[in-house]
């Protein structure tokens, strides 16, 4: 048998933990022993439980102290399984931590995953901020040449890696489709129409480009509803009262299963200053929301092909945004037209493509050992 060992440093409920979950739990058992490591609290625990190996959960705070224990906890896997093993890890960071971590071990093989877009690097909030990115990228110049194989989310996030690493790098998209929902979902009459988003409350979501927009809007029966949660909530709930929109905008927190959120919303807003592959975008077109995003580093133009299967505006630009929300409303039949091809397009993030191309990574890298 195989060992995989994932290390996923925030393992929350969301996007980048529930591509590893999905794709842990549909690889083949009898082949891969699976171990899970995450820096404090992973989300996923109990459902992993079921079929990995072992869970990991470090108490470091941050994840530069994590080197030692990742070298202890691969060692250990080896050595309760004296096979190949392959060390999966994602995000840049992370990526540059495990290969230093693990560059003496030859039993070892690794594999980095960039599920955001490299140019993420170039985006920076303060002056802390612009020197950490500036740190990681130059460490991810110099480590990710030593990484066995090198995956991106999205083709976007290729290209902009190949132009500062020549290295063959593969393209891998997220499993963000589990079951394409083929019907037309029947909208139950209600007193508002809803507006949609899903996804972490940081500044790099770009929540705050849609309170702003909805400062805007003066239609009076249309929402905006915001799920998930992070450490910007305080600071969107000010902006929120200050703007008077307590009664138009609702931080509805993390949960779990939005399905029937998607079900009972009009229209899906991604205003993302920067994306790795947004997995949200892929589900609301699935459950028949047309779509606007902003134009942003990452998968958003892959999904929505180019503007082709959705609308796209400038990142930040509020009344933009707020501009083509109220079009939408007024009249939603070329959004919806749009809606129809973004549909026949996401079968190819189906999960079955993802495992599939994940099984042939790993033996790829067994046969070539």
């Amino acid at each position: 048998m195989i060992n995989l060992i994932f290390f996923l440093p925030t393992f929350v409920y969301g996007g980048a933990g529930n591509s590893v979950y999905r794709l842990c739990k549909n690889l083949n058992h009898k082949r891969y022993k699976i171990n899970i490591i995450s820096i404090g609290k992973c989300d996923y625990k109990k459902e992993f439980s079921k079929f990995c190996e072992n869970i990991y959960e470090l108490k470091t705070k941050r994840a530069l102290f994590s080197i030692g224990k990742i070298q202890e906890i691969t060692l250990k896997v080896y050595k309760q399984n004296p096979n190949k093993t392959i060390f999966i890890s994602g995000h840049h960071y992370a990526n540059v931590i495990s290969i230093i971590a693990l560059k003496s071990y030859k039993f070892v093989k690794t594999v980095i995953v960039e599920r955001t877009d490299i140019e993420e690097l170039k985006i920076y909030y303060n002056f802390k901020s612009f020197i950490k990115n500036l740190i990681i990228y130059c460490l991810v110049l110099f480590y990710y040449k030593k990484a066995d194989a090198i995956v991106t989310n999205s083709k976007r996030a290729k290209l902009d890696l190949q132009k500062i690493y020549k290295k063959k790098i593969i393209n891998i998209n997220p499993p963000s489709l589990i079951k394409l929902i083929k019907e037309k979902v029947k909208k139950r009459k209600r007193k508002n129409y809803t507006v949609l988003t899903v996804g972490r409350l940081v500044e790099e979501k770009g929540i705050d480009t849609m309170i702003k927009a909805f400062k805007e809007i003066k239609l009076k029966n249309v929402i905006l509803k915001v799920v998930g949660d992070g450490k910007e909530r305080k600071n969107l709930e000010k902006m929120i009262e200050s703007f008077g929109l307590k009664k138009k905008v609702f931080l509805l927190g993390q949960i779990k299963n939005p399905n029937n959120i998607y079900l009972n919303s009009d229209l899906f807003i991604n205003a993302s200053h920067f994306e790795g592959f947004p997995n949200s975008i892929v589900e609301a077109i699935n459950f028949n929301l047309p779509t606007i995003c902003s134009d942003c580093k990452g998968g958003t133009r892959e999904i929505i092909l180019n503007g082709k299967g959705g609308d796209l505006f400038p990142v930040g630009n509020y009344k933009i945004l707020a501009k083509k929300i109220i079009s939408f409303f007024k009249n939603s039949k070329p959004l919806k037209k749009k809606l129809i091809l973004a549909k026949n397009n996401i079968n190819k993030y189906s999960l079955k493509n993802n495992i599939q191309k994940y099984d042939k990574l790993f033996i790829d890298l067994i046969d070539n050992w």
